[in-house]
Order: C-alpha cells, then structure tokens, then sequence
C-alpha cells in the first residue's frame, strides 16, 4: 500500500473494510530482518 494506513486503503477500495488489518510503523532496515527471522524461525510449541 506504499505507506498508506489501512483506513486510507479502505477508502480507495484497495481493502475490504471487514478485512482484517495490522499497521507497523518502523524502519525497514530493523523490522525486516525481525520478520525474516521470524518467518524462518521453527514453530513454537509450548
């Protein structure tokens, strides 16, 4: 959505209003490398 909040999208038509929805702020040059590790990471089991 290239920057845009979700309430934005969803007024663009871009996203469906019942849609679920997640909005981070950071900078990718820390969070992606978090979300890449997490993505590859094993499950958890408790």
């Amino acid at each position: 959505l290239s920057g845009a909040r979700p309430r934005e999208a969803i007024s663009w038509g871009k996203m469906r209003p019942e849609a679920p929805h997640v909005c981070v702020e950071g900078d990718a040059s820390l969070l992606l490398p978090l979300l890449g590790a997490d993505l590859f990471s094993e499950p958890y089991e408790a």
